[in-house]
């Protein structure tokens, strides 16, 4: 993505497109090309910590031999990448290119690149500019929640960006890598979603699933009763129960491309809720305790309405949170919010992380029970907090690239 977006914007700048017809639009895409990259960086940064920091497009052989920058470097590029974005990219597309970046979606990266800097780096004025960001984007919350994750609902007023799923042309599967390719239909891509399905009864790809995405025991003792997971979970799944549905529960809000059981439903990668939350933190961490808890309770508000109105909620859960003006309750009224609103959505790691590296928690001494990680699967690793808060870097990307001289600690 990084090498397509840097392709992309060298010819932008250095093509003169001016008689071409639509040129406007053309110019367009160097925005749109700009947020992918800041956003794959936001990616990298978050799974494997310091990365190769390319920004132009790479021509020669010795110009792939990048050295790692410093992981608040990568952050600081994905600020200045997405702040570039929003001075080029539209308010709004028209119907026909609903999906495509617009101004939201640069805000809502940025509010969510500058918390996580504000974390990492411990600098006030991230959280402040933060704020400020926050304030002019123009989306709302959707009154229906699941209208978040039903394939008839994709791009509504509260997505900010999502990966726009498809059927292949020819009716073809790309679940697979190997499937890729022109004649394949690579030009659309679906989602397998088998992983978050019930497990057999389909008869179709989804099957081949045997891995699931189980719910904890720690999420749902944190939100017992509370609709947003409940209207996820099915007794009858085949795993007792545990099965995190997202996108798939209530029936009927999935729509699967044949046998082959490709989604054609938009995974959701960043909504208006995510950034309110992180707004949250950005007030708390400037003194405006009444702005933080006014976000969270509006996210709470639009669950316990939605859920009332739906008939699967008792009209009173989730109850708003009362005042307060002790940083320390607020932050976890936050986390625990984040917990429940995003749980399936591949926030939750992140978090863990920035908020350790920011002292709002500890994670040095978590292992898998209850007040953990709440795993119950038995493993001989255990978590090693000099280690585990990054990934190690894919031993393929040493090999080809002699900038990088290690792997990061403990790999």
């Amino acid at each position: 993505m990084i090498a397509r977006a840097n392709v992309t914007i060298d010819r932008v700048d250095h093509v003169d497109y001016s008689g071409y017809e639509g040129a406007e639009e053309i110019s367009v895409m160097k925005g749109e090309a700009l947020f992918l990259r800041a956003f794959a960086y936001f990616k990298l940064v978050n799974i494997y910590g310091s990365v190769p920091l390319v920004t132009k497009r790479l021509q020669t052989e010795e110009e792939t031999n990048t050295p790692k920058s410093p992981a608040i470097d990568i952050l600081s590029q994905v600020i200045t990448d997405a702040q570039a974005a929003l001075e080029i990219v539209p308010e709004d597309w028209e119907e026909n290119y609903l999906g495509r970046i617009n101004k939201n979606a640069a805000r809502g990266l940025l509010v969510k690149a500058l918390v996580f800097r504000g974390n990492y780096s411990k600098n006030t004025a991230d959280y402040q500019t933060a704020i400020s960001i926050f304030a002019d984007i123009t989306t709302t919350l959707t009154a229906n929640y699941l209208d978040n994750f039903s394939s008839f609902t994709e791009n509504n007023q509260e997505s900010l960006f999502e990966v726009q799923a498809a059927l292949p042309s020819g009716n073809n599967n790309n679940l697979n890598l190997h499937n890729d390719g022109a004649w394949r239909g690579v030009e659309n891509l679906s989602v397998y979603r088998g992983y978050m399905m019930e497990f057999g009864g389909r008869g179709d790809f989804n099957d081949a699933s045997s891995t699931k995405f189980l719910i904890t025991e720690k999420l749902l003792n944190q939100a017992e009763g509370d609709p947003r997971l409940q209207v996820f979970l099915d007794s009858n799944d085949g795993f007792n129960g545990r099965i995190f549905q997202k996108y798939n529960k209530p029936d009927d809000i999935n729509q699967l491309s044949g046998f082959h059981g490709g989604s054609v439903n938009n995974e959701r990668v960043l909504r208006y809720a995510d950034v309110k939350l992180l707004a949250a933190e950005a007030y708390l961490k400037t003194g405006n305790t009444s702005a933080a808890i006014a976000q969270i309770n509006e996210v709470r508000t639009r669950a316990r309405e939605w859920a009332n109105n739906a008939g699967i909620g008792d009209g009173l859960t989730p109850a708003d949170y009362a005042s307060s003006t002790d940083p320390s309750t607020i932050m976890q009224w936050i986390m625990d919010e984040r917990y429940v609103e995003l749980a399936g959505e591949g926030h939750r790691w992140w978090d863990l992380k920035r908020w350790h590296t920011a002292g709002d928690i500890s994670l040095t001494d978590w292992d898998g029970g209850i007040s953990g990680f709440s795993s119950h699967l038995s493993s001989p690793i255990q978590f090693d907090i000099n280690k585990h808060l990054l990934f190690p870097i894919p031993q393929t990307e040493i090999e080809r690239n002699s900038g990088i001289q290690e792997n990061n600690p403990g790999y």
